[in-house]
């Protein structure tokens, strides 16, 4: 019995020390992650492009690599992509909010636009981000 418990451990162990990079989006393939949470809850309306950029941070952690005994931080732009609404005073920053596949692509369903006119918060959303641009062409 005392074998295969030392068994069992030198396995444990030996499967953690195997993977030299952590990454969340792997770990998470069956369920929703969720992304600059605590952000997108401190943030409010008519806060300057400044207040939110502090909030959110110029970066998110999306996972870590080892490199020689440490481990380095995984990160990706915070806002993702941004967007000046051309003849406007509007301006749009595309931040994570969810990864909904951990296939390496960012689509818009994953994304919450902030909304911002003459350098303060309007509110957020894709119904408001699709009402402040201009219609497209149809074919």
């Amino acid at each position: 019995m005392r074998h295969v418990l030392i068994i069992l451990l030198s396995l444990t162990f030996a499967g953690c020390a195997s993977t030299p990079v952590y990454n969340p989006m792997q770990v998470a393939s069956q369920e929703e992650v969720l992304l600059n949470e605590s952000g997108f809850k401190a943030i409010q309306e008519g806060m300057s492009l400044d207040q939110v950029h502090k909030i959110m941070g110029q970066e998110l952690v999306v996972g870590y690599a080892l490199q020689g005994p440490n481990y380095k931080p995984l990160t990706i732009p915070n806002p993702y992509r941004r967007e000046t609404v051309t003849g406007t005073d509007y301006l749009i920053e595309y931040y994570i909010e969810a990864i909904h596949q951990p296939d390496g692509v960012i689509n818009d369903s994953e994304l919450m636009p902030l909304i911002f006119k003459d350098g303060k918060l309007l509110g957020r959303g894709w119904p408001l981000a699709n009402s402040v641009r201009p219609a497209k062409p149809s074919a």
